[in-house]
């Protein structure tokens, strides 16, 4: 007589999935957002586009067209000068000193994608330029100037900004050893494309060679789509004949500027991929 034994199952080890690259870019995100609040630099470029708003209070005020003044048209492109500084300066200095410090290298071994990485940062500045920006415009308005025309659209150009300046900064850190390198290396690019980006000098007051070649850059684009938006004028020939325009038709016009602005997203995505250092000792 034979007697069979069943031998019974063991015990069921649970399988972990990894959490897919979406909720991992808002964790990253989340964190990135608490240590901007505690970091005492981050909060110092967050203070810097509301200095950026100072002059631009004492100057001259001369009717350009319709309601509008050239100061109005300054303060819509200014709003664009708050993507800039944070994103030229906030991720090129906290991106540095991770690196020095090597917690960029054990996220990488880790696992945790690129685009989760940067993805994080670039969502807590593009968050954080769209929130000065409403309240700048908040302020603007409750000192007795007009409510955006298109805010859909000055909220496009704000975000396409603070992305495309986010991966400048971020394209910034290989060329840095340190953080306090990258502080002072950033404010070059950031002073550059302030002062091309039609935010203190109109675009029309420059040389036409050189406003051929500003129009391409990532700042003058998305002023112009601020102005626009704040305006609803097509500024996008320039100010002389300026003509008002409807939604459909400014949004229309909108369009090339836009391209331009995702054609500079795509292109700094690509470097940054290609170009970014994980670790110091990385020559």
């Amino acid at each position: 007589m034979t007697t069979t034994t069943t031998r019974s199952p063991g015990p069921k080890t649970a399988t972990r999935t990894s959490p897919g690259m979406v909720k991992q870019t808002l964790r990253l995100a989340r964190t990135e957002f608490t240590l901007f609040v505690r970091y005492k630099t981050a909060l110092m470029y967050l203070v810097l586009p509301l200095i950026l708003f100072m002059p631009l209070m004492s100057m001259p005020s001369v009717p350009v067209f319709g309601d509008f003044t050239n100061r109005d048209l300054s303060f819509a492109a200014a709003l664009i000068g708050i993507g800039l500084m944070l994103g030229i300066g906030h991720p090129s200095n906290v991106f540095a000193a991770r690196r020095e410090s090597l917690v960029l290298k054990r996220l990488r071994v880790s696992g945790v994608p690129q685009a989760a990485i940067f993805g994080g940062v670039v969502l807590v500045v593009v968050l954080f330029s769209l929130g000065l920006s409403v309240l700048i415009v908040g302020a603007l308005v409750a000192m007795g100037g007009t409510m955006p025309k298109d805010p859909v659209l000055l909220l496009v150009a704000v975000l396409l900004s603070g992305v495309a300046m986010s991966l400048a900064g971020l394209l910034i850190t290989p060329l840095v050893r340190s953080a306090e390198s990258a502080q002072m290396f950033s404010v070059v690019p950031m002073m550059v494309l302030l002062l091309t980006g039609g935010v203190f000098f109109p675009l029309e007051l420059m040389p036409d060679a050189v406003r051929s070649v500003v129009q391409f850059l990532p700042v003058a684009p998305a002023a112009e789509l601020a102005q626009a938006a704040y305006t609803g004028y097509d500024v996008f020939g320039g100010y002389e004949g300026a003509e008002a325009l409807g939604t459909a038709a400014l949004w229309t016009n909108a369009l090339p500027a836009v391209g331009v602005m995702l054609a500079w997203i795509a292109v700094l995505s690509l470097l940054v991929r290609r170009y970014f250092k994980w670790d110091p000792r990385q020559p």
